[in-house]
């Protein structure tokens, strides 16, 4: 240590979150008495500012110049606290956070065990505090270009803000065609087609130079850091060139027919296809996946349009951010779920929006087996709040709006068809409230139950539905012509290969992990890395789109300044203990470690812009030569010798 250590300790009521279990009072009579503090209080707030201009004025009249802050957790106030020390004129890795909220408050009742369960956090973070170091930000140039991955509504709309502002996009989509699902959803509202609000999209996307649109393309490699990456991207050919005038001879002479996707398997396709009507972009192509290479259509085509042998190509672009935002997937029920798959009387809410749309397979009618439906019956929570044991216990937020969205459409074509909607709760939040008014004017017949969900049975006599009526109290069976699951949304089925490229993270519920889910959710926990749309979990249109607009003015936030400063918190090597091993190179995750000649010996050696200080090579570190910086072993070593102070006791 270059200076001996004044250490203040702050600690927060945080109303009755801390305060209520823990005694804060006898806490801070505890935290003065410990070796180096000089002052220790305690406040009913201490984010707020007067609680800040506590520990200020603190710094400067008592010339503290180390920091512990006794309250909540490092990712909600720790930057507070720093930009505190920092405006105060104390280098702002001087601060140590000691959690008593959620490690203690949170989580423990017994006031007098919580209360001595806190002194020994705070004893653990004075102890390390006495050996912190003031740590130097270091700042490199941005590139001001931005790619995105996923072209669903939130990456159009991120890119079309960032394009506007000046910045050029690289908008990289694995399918061939951008628009997601929102572009063949029908209807999100009534009134309202998905389509229509896409083909906005497509237009000021066709007509702004500088978003560049790769579509059959993934990122199959990414280096760099915040403000500088560098990716890799395969993009698969197409098979059809710009002489193709789509007469459509070639789709049909190709013999291979699978089910078509954007119907949700409702009709089928070829090899050689249209995704559908006003699709970005346009035009044919070929389905590598499925295509037997027979050449029929090479050899229907008269404009010499086809080229079976064209080959993926691998490109490299540079950028300085990157947003994510691959969208979900719906829930598929698994044969026999709720009848599905045993009847064609059994539909998802997806294929009836499909049925709907005008441009679907039955140009907006709902015929199903061949007929309008008498009686319908919607089962809501399909695939979601773990309704069947293959279900995900997440609510889809988005199910119940577009299920009574589609049954009042269903209304306004065919008044004349019964319609049952069958839930344990209507979540039509918002502005949406008002469909499940229109609904009850309509005469849609809600049936509410609780415990066991509803059964479908599929007989020679016909399709059923039995379920008990939470008001009725009775079990009650209903003939219907069809059934209409409401399918939830999945993390989508691709999701762990954009993961091991990018190194971003998932929660628990498989969807992308916000490095906040309040203060930063739009934010990766990996610097430069933004998430947008239902990829960090399920929302609806409006609210991807709003996702959307949040990842692009937090990427220019990030690149408009032109420097980014780096990670501060990194690894370092102590050149005299360092063997060059190497063991440290193959545990970074990051490829910041290399081995350099140094005056004949070998030392290993930090890229300060790549390492994202995860500590990795300072645990597998045999001699310890590798350190991280606020997190040195000697540091490390003081929180537990505290600890055992009381172990001992």
């Amino acid at each position: 240590m270059s200076e001996k250590p004044r250490i203040g300790i702050y600690i927060c009521h945080c109303g009755l979150n801390i305060a209520g279990t823990v005694d804060v009072e006898e806490l801070a009579r505890y935290a003065a008495s410990l070796p180096d503090v000089i002052v220790a209080r305690d406040y009913v707030f201490m984010c707020s500012e007067p609680g800040q201009n506590l520990i200020k004025e603190d710094i400067k009249e008592k010339e503290l110049n180390r920091i512990v802050i006794a309250a909540c957790s490092p990712s909600m106030h720790e930057q507070t606290f720093r930009s505190v020390l920092e405006s105060a004129g104390l280098n702002k890795y001087l601060l140590e956070m000691a959690n008593i909220r959620e490690h203690c408050s949170w989580i423990h009742s017994d006031r007098r065990k919580a209360t001595e369960k806190a002194k020994e956090i705070v004893r653990m973070a004075a102890s390390k505090a006495r050996y912190l170091e003031p740590i130097e930000e270091k700042t490199f140039p941005t590139t001001r270009n931005v790619m995105i991955l996923g072209g669903g509504v939130a990456g159009m709309r991120a890119a079309i803000e960032l394009a506007e502002y000046g910045f050029e996009v690289y908008l990289v989509e694995r399918k061939p065609i951008l628009g997601g699902k929102s572009a063949v959803i029908g209807y999100i509202s009534p009134g309202i087609r998905g389509k229509e609000i896409v083909q906005k999209m497509f237009e000021r996307i066709r007509g702004n130079p500088r978003i560049h649109v790769f579509t059959q393309a993934e990122l199959i490699e990414l280096k760099g850091f915040a403000g500088n990456f560098t990716g890799k991207l395969r993009i698969h050919p197409k098979h059809v060139n710009e002489r193709c005038n789509e007469c459509g001879e070639c789709e049909d002479a190709c013999p291979i027919e699978i089910s078509n996707e954007y119907d949700f398997s409702l009709s089928r396709r070829k090899a050689i296809y249209k995704p559908f009507p006003g699709s970005y972009p346009e035009g044919y192509i070929i389905d590598d996946r499925v295509c037997v290479k027979c050449g029929e259509c090479v050899r229907a085509c008269r404009r010499k349009a086809i080229d079976l042998d064209g080959e993926e190509k691998l490109i490299e672009i540079k950028f300085g951010a990157l947003i994510i935002a691959v969208g979900y997937d719906p829930y598929r029920p698994s044969k026999g779920e709720f009848g599905y798959g045993l009847s064609d009387s059994v539909l998802t809410l997806f294929q009836l929006e499909r049925l709907l749309d005008e441009d679907g397979p039955t140009r907006g009618e709902p015929i199903v087996r061949g007929k309008i439906p008498e009686t319908i019956a919607f089962v809501q929570c399909v695939g979601s709040r773990s309704t069947t044991p293959s279900s995900r216990p997440y609510c889809s937020r988005m199910c119940c709006t577009s299920a009574l969205t589609n049954a009042i459409r269903l209304k306004e074509k065919h008044p004349e068809i019964e319609i049952f909607f069958i839930y344990r709760d209507i979540m039509t939040y918002g502005s949406d409230e008002g469909l499940y008014e229109e609904a009850g004017k309509r005469m849609i017949k809600f049936i509410k139950y609780e415990g066991e969900p509803p059964q479908v049975q599929i007989t020679p006599e016909g399709v059923f539905i039995e379920v008990t009526d939470y008001l009725l109290q009775e079990s009650i069976r209903i003939p219907v012509d069809a059934v209409i699951l409401s399918t939830g949304m999945i993390p989508p089925r691709d999701l762990g290969d954009v993961i091991a490229v990018t190194r971003a993270t998932c929660g628990e519920e498989g969807f992308l992990r916000e490095a906040h889910i309040k203060l930063a959710p739009v934010e990766s926990p990996t610097r430069g890395i933004y998430i947008a749309g239902s990829v960090s979990g399920p929302k609806n249109i409006r609210e991807s789109i709003i996702s959307g607009s949040a990842a692009a003015a937090k990427a220019m936030a990030l690149i408009s300044r032109g420097e980014v400063v780096a990670e501060p918190m990194i690894a370092k090597v102590d050149e005299e203990r360092c063997s060059g091993c190497g063991i440290c190179i193959s545990a970074c995750p990051y490829n910041a470690i290399s081995i350099e000649e140094k005056e004949g010996d070998r030392l290993a050696r930090v890229e300060d812009a790549l390492c994202m200080g995860c500590g990795t090579c300072a645990s597998a570190c045999p001699s310890g030569a590798m350190q991280q910086l606020g997190f040195k072993d000697i540091q490390i070593r003081a929180q537990i010798s505290a600890l055992s102070e009381v172990e001992g006791k």
